[in-house]
């Protein structure tokens, strides 16, 4: 495959900017096995889940369960707007073709900002298993180098890279069951309890967790069980890039119940609750109390491969998104051409996934307590434009069209959740420590972008479009 051309003008119009077509390649069983992969539900558990059973403790699977909800309500926006604009650039594509370029780019700033930071945070979750098994271990350098090697599998073939995705996929959905058997086969606490008295370690004794906890803890599973929308990412590769929008809604499901019901199995099956919920991962700290010390080390490979496929299937996923930004010319020229350049053998965007890869890695400094709250927050903030998009996108007629995915009951889903989002965010203001400074960062990168936009694109000559729409990259209208 040729490599596209370079631009050296950022005041060149969009046309000038040729980036190489992205292959169609991909069915809905490899866009399924890819998105679940990007938002693992292994990983979402057992990494993001440590910060929602610390936060909710018993009450950890009503919390999934809450916020898997409110995600399935969330992500009905996302899925019109990806059937009527099935686009690389992904959300921020689709809010901008929908709702207006600078509605689109503030879209851009959260989802820039929050991803290499979500990266990060499997990263991390790596090193914190491993070091379980080999405690001697340096835990920045383990994630520094589980990102390396993830992006020198990011850059294959993308059907290469789904069937060894699928392959990690089915070990961690085998962890997640080995979870469900042990804790439903000796049950202690009962599902009445779990809702009505959930029990959380504070201060080092069990306790009714605070409400700002479990607040908390519905925003961080709401976080871990979005992300089917990822499978926009993928549509230009799709055979079918129109019926994306009913598959995201399919995998939002799915992954609902595959994150739920290990949840529920662990804390109805622990019996040593302090030692359990206190600990620094309580899924292995269960699996220690259940099982054997052979079925822990299995589970703890499972799982560390679970959170290895999510690195290599986020990088898969937003190298499409960056590869999306330089084809939009949100960079100057040579930037905007380095991050279009598709590898000649793999038809890869594989300058674009190493330079999200280095910016992982930049994160992995940071722990894991600071980094759940921040990315689930930026999360949250997000379905904000989304939701906006899809009300302007159904009265202007550009999304919920006959024949694709329109969003049921609406304007209602939309509505519920600027009121959801907008309750959760003053109570997550409540909390100084792990909340606030989540609002903190949103609200700096809208600023950062809406000033990004004013001063730097818009003065461009001949102002700034988006390249990423249908008709741009040969979809019908």
């Amino acid at each position: 495959m040729a490599l596209p051309e370079v631009a050296t003008e950022d005041a060149s119009p969009p046309s000038a900017i040729r980036a190489g077509s992205l292959q169609r390649v991909l069915g809905p069983l490899g866009v399924s096995l890819l998105t679940l992969s990007v938002l693992t539900p292994g990983a979402s558990v057992l990494v993001a889940g440590v910060d929602v059973v610390h936060h909710a403790g018993t009450g950890a699977a009503l919390a999934f369960l809450l916020g898997g909800l409110l995600t399935v309500i969330f992500t009905m926006s996302q899925a019109e707007l990806g059937a009527a604009f099935p686009l690389a650039g992904g959300d921020y594509a689709t809010v901008g073709n929908a709702l207006g370029p600078r509605a689109g780019f503030i879209q851009f700033g959260l989802v820039l900002f929050g991803t290499p930071i979500f990266l990060a945070l499997s990263a991390v979750g790596v090193s914190l298993y491993v070091r379980t098994l080999w405690p001697g271990l340096s835990g920045p350098g383990i994630a520094i180098a589980a990102v390396a090697a993830s992006a020198m599998i990011a850059i294959l073939n993308i059907r290469t890279g789904a069937k060894l995705t699928g392959t990690f996929l089915a070990i961690e959905l085998g962890a997640l069951v080995l979870l469900m058997v042990l804790g439903f086969a000796h049950p202690v606490q009962s599902l009445s309890i779990l809702v009505t008295a959930p029990r959380a370690v504070v201060s080092g004794t069990l306790a009714t967790p605070a409400l700002g906890s479990l607040v908390l803890a519905i925003v961080a599973a709401s976080y871990a069980t979005a992300g089917a929308g990822q499978a926009v990412y993928f549509s230009e590769e799709m055979h079918d890039p129109k019926s994306v929008g009913r598959l995201v809604m399919i995998i939002a499901l799915l992954t609902l119940t595959l994150e739920f019901l290990p949840v529920l199995g662990v804390v109805m099956g622990a019996q040593n609750l302090p030692v359990v919920l206190g600990a620094e991962s309580p899924f292995i700290a269960f699996i220690a109390e259940r099982g054997s010390r052979s079925i822990a080390i299995l589970v703890t490979l499972g799982i560390i491969a679970a959170l290895f496929n999510a690195i290599v299937s986020g990088l898969t996923c937003y190298g499409r998104f960056l590869y999306s930004t330089g084809r939009d010319r949100i960079w100057s020229g040579s930037i905007n051409g380095a991050l279009i350049r598709l590898h000649p053998r793999w038809g890869s965007p594989w300058i674009a996934t190493l330079v999200l890869a280095v910016s992982a890695a930049a994160c992995c400094v940071l722990p894991l307590n600071a980094i759940v709250p921040l990315v689930s927050f930026t999360t949250l903030a997000q379905w904000v434009p989304l939701s906006l998009a899809c009300i302007a996108g159904r009265r202007s007629g550009a999304t919920g069209t006959p024949g694709s995915y329109r969003s049921p009951l609406f304007p209602l889903p939309q509505a519920l959740t600027l009121l959801v989002v907008a309750a959760l965010t003053v109570l997550v203001w409540s909390d100084r420590v792990n909340g606030r400074p989540g609002v903190f960062a949103v609200i700096a990168v809208v600023v950062l972008s809406t000033l990004y936009h004013a001063f730097v694109l818009d003065r461009r000559a001949g102002g700034w479009a988006l390249f990423s729409t249908p008709a741009e990259v040969g979809l019908p209208q």
